[in-house]
């Protein structure tokens, strides 16, 4: 009898050891929490990894001025995230009457602050004549300092270099070739202040000798 006693409660304990749990048991309110926030979190996860904004891309070389339309547009879905505000969206109202406020390069993103709708701002483009070999490291987007050399009254030579302006915007650069002497040049359009317009335009006028040197400081900003 002792020893059916004893199996007995054996039982009992083994039994009341692998009793299922039941909805009450925090244990198992836990798991299922742990379940659930992991699935939610999967979900948001993919959700945002397959996110995508339409905003537009530049087609071709903007320079400064020119008014943004579809055909110098393109649309392009990408994964930009928080950033993706920052750029012009897709919407053909936000590019009405609106013009490049600086050189936008082709296949750039284009940031909200280099548009405007309002008038131009102060700078104005001029075009300029320059040796062939002007470096490859002028180019649109790029910066130069400005150095002017006058002309003697007498001859062909020029004064001491002195320098006009830092920090000059490139907009455009075409290489030219050809001509009735079969001259080669570059012709590089830069973005003036109306400080600097003036004698610009007289150094242009009295065939002075214009140095354009490229300011590496300008990748920085």
């Amino acid at each position: 009898m002792i020893g059916e006693q004893s199996s007995s409660a054996s039982r009992s304990t083994t039994a009341a050891r692998v009793k299922r749990p039941t909805w009450k048991d925090p244990r198992l309110a836990l798991g299922a929490v742990l379940v659930v926030a992991s699935v939610v979190g999967t979900v948001y996860l993919v959700r945002e990894l397959n996110h995508t904004t339409e905003v537009y891309v530049a087609g071709a070389n903007i320079t400064l001025g020119e008014e943004l339309t579809l055909q110098n547009l393109r649309i392009e879905n990408v994964q930009l995230g928080e950033s993706g505000t920052q750029y012009l969206a897709a919407n053909p109202e936000l590019i009405s009457e609106a013009r490049a406020n600086t050189f936008i390069g082709e296949g750039e993103f284009i940031p909200n602050s280099s548009i405007t709708h309002n008038d131009l701002g102060s700078r104005r483009p001029i075009n300029i004549e320059l040796p062939a070999d002007l470096t490859p490291a002028i180019t649109p987007g790029s910066f130069v300092d400005v150095w002017i050399a006058q002309r003697e009254k007498a001859g062909s030579t020029y004064g001491v270099p002195e320098q006009l302006a830092s920090m000059v915007e490139v907009s455009a650069r075409v290489a030219r070739a050809g001509g009735l002497v079969n001259q080669t040049g570059t012709n590089l359009e830069l973005l003036v202040e109306p400080t600097h317009l003036e004698p610009l335009l007289q150094a242009l006028a009295n065939e002075s000798r214009i140095i354009v040197i490229y300011n590496p400081a300008g990748t920085q900003q």
